[in-house]
């Protein structure tokens, strides 16, 4: 690598979408190459973007694309951590608390079933779940005991 090489990496954004006292978990397809089958949480990578609230952009649409709904402006920023996609790609992940605001929820792209769920129900799957989605989960229950 030259000195004036700057590495790049995938920015992505994933969203744990809240509504009374459930989270909306997501089943990826069976058929994606990255974790397919396995529960998460809605969301993906940031595109060529520039400007203001890139960020909040990219969660909104990410989430109206994979489960149909539509969240709230105000977001919470819960956890964020790096991982190596199986193309090789360096992403750094960052995790938001959303709040619902319409919509229906289902599985659309990239998507194969999803569930809203009490966060002690999602706590009873914890074997079912891999282990980046139970640390967004660990990372919630701390984000809670924050602001109570």
């Amino acid at each position: 690598m030259e000195e004036n090489d700057i590495t790049t990496h995938v920015v992505a954004v994933t969203g744990i979408v809240k509504k009374g006292d459930e989270y909306l978990l997501a089943r990826r397809s069976f058929n994606d190459l990255q974790a397919g089958g396995q529960w998460s949480f809605p969301g993906g990578k940031l595109d060529d973007e520039i400007g203001k609230d890139i960020i909040e952009n990219a969660l909104k649409r990410e989430i109206m694309e994979e489960v149909g709904l539509e969240i709230e402006d105000h977001i919470e920023f819960i956890y964020n951590d790096g991982f190596v996609r199986i193309s090789g790609h360096h992403v750094i992940m960052m995790t938001f608390l959303c709040y619902y605001k319409s919509g229906e929820a289902q599985p659309l792209e990239d998507q194969e079933e999803i569930r809203w769920l009490t966060l002690s129900e999602m706590v009873k799957m914890k074997d079912e779940l891999p282990g980046y989605t139970w640390q967004r989960i660990e990372a919630l229950i701390e984000h809670g005991k924050k602001i109570n």
